[in-house]
């Protein structure tokens, strides 16, 4: 919904403050479903994949894959899929007691890789580790990322650096760590967001670091042919932390902005979800050699969400 279209109506602040949790949380009854379906389907002991209960086989067995963003959300879920589909997983991430639980829980055998990759030395020591436990990778999954909410008035050097560091210039480094173990052909997929090209007041810094990242792709594809690097957009997503470092003043204040603009979906796609789609379109792309997936855009069904329905 473009803007001039709507009245601008003003919602009150505690409606706000429920309405924002559709970033973190469920909020409506039909993605409750969704996770419901994907649970079901996870105690049956068939893979989560497309969340309705009919499993689609896929075996990735000898494979090698890292996850960067391993501790939660939707990276968490990349882990989980990839490591159910029988491929050997590198769970990378800085929280190191969560990186366990979530190779606990997958079942399987995985390999913990800690580390803050807003550093060349902190992904220097995860490339080494890398090294050790695998002989080569056929995917890398880059799933981390920092967000805020802050107008540009007060957008300071020290946030601006935060977000690009952990949006470009962390997924960069990654790369080029673990560079020398991608066998030709390997998938290299980094995910980005559906605020690109899109007016977000508030998240500014963060949808420029995505258009940053964005380009970075298509140079790294530029500079090694001989890998596939995939750009991997994401819409509105609930299970994640995406909201965890938001200003709630400001987000209830920047709400009824959002609504104008049209840029939040009435419903929002589940983390598990969307983690266990990424990893069967890749997994899919390691299959077939032959095809490169430069482009997986991932949104929420059905019309935005408008004033109306606040």
């Amino acid at each position: 919904m473009g803007e001039g279209q709507v009245d601008l109506v003003r919602v009150p602040e505690a409606q706000v403050k429920e309405r924002i949790e559709v970033y973190g949380h469920e909020s409506n009854r039909t993605a409750q479903a969704a996770v419901d379906s994907h649970e079901r389907v996870s105690a049956s002991g068939a893979s989560a994949g497309n969340g309705q209960g009919d499993h689609v086989t896929m075996d990735l067995a000898g494979r090698n894959a890292v996850v960067v963003g391993a501790s939660s959300g939707i990276g968490r879920a990349v882990a989980a899929e990839l490591t159910a589909l029988g491929a050997r997983v590198g769970w990378c991430a800085r929280r190191a007691a969560l990186l366990e639980a979530g190779i606990a829980e997958a079942g399987r055998s995985g390999v913990p890789l800690t580390a803050d990759i807003t550093s060349d030395a902190g992904c220097a020591a995860m490339g080494a580790s890398a090294a050790t436990a695998f002989d080569s990778l056929d995917l890398v999954v880059v799933a981390s990322g920092a967000s805020g909410v802050r107008l540009l008035r007060d957008a300071e050097a020290d946030y601006w650096e935060r977000i690009l560091l952990a949006n470009v210039v962390g997924p960069s480094l990654v790369v080029r760590h673990l560079l020398d173990l991608l066998t030709p052909g390997a998938v290299v997929a980094m995910l980005s967001s559906e605020s690109v090209g899109h007016p977000y007041p508030g998240l500014v810094p963060y949808a420029a670091s995505k258009a940053a990242l964005e380009e970075l792709i298509r140079e790294w594809r530029a500079e090694h042919p001989e890998l596939r690097f995939s750009r991997v957009t994401v819409g509105t997503t609930s299970g994640t932390e995406f909201i965890r470092d938001f200003d709630p003043a400001l987000s209830a204040e920047l709400f009824n902005t959002w609504l104008s603009l049209g840029v939040i979906p009435q419903q929002s796609m589940v983390a598990s979800e969307v983690g266990a789609s990424i990893a069967r379109t890749l997994g899919h792309a390691l299959l077939v050699p032959g095809i490169d997936v430069q482009d997986i855009v991932l949104r929420s069904p059905g019309p935005a969400m408008s004033p109306s329905h606040a």
